[in-house]
């Protein structure tokens, strides 16, 4: 897929807000988001 930085970034903005969007918790969004940062580089150029 060879995904690059700015389509993670559009992917995490997106998670964000469709979380925000059904009153997610913002402390519970930031646990997600801080997750999902750990994988950023497995995910990325791949």
């Amino acid at each position: 897929m060879n995904l690059q930085p700015e389509h993670y970034d559009a992917i995490v903005r997106h998670l964000h807000d469709a979380l925000a969007h059904f009153n997610v918790d913002e402390a519970d969004i930031n646990e997600a988001l801080a997750k999902i940062g750990t994988l950023r580089d497995d995910i990325l150029f791949k």
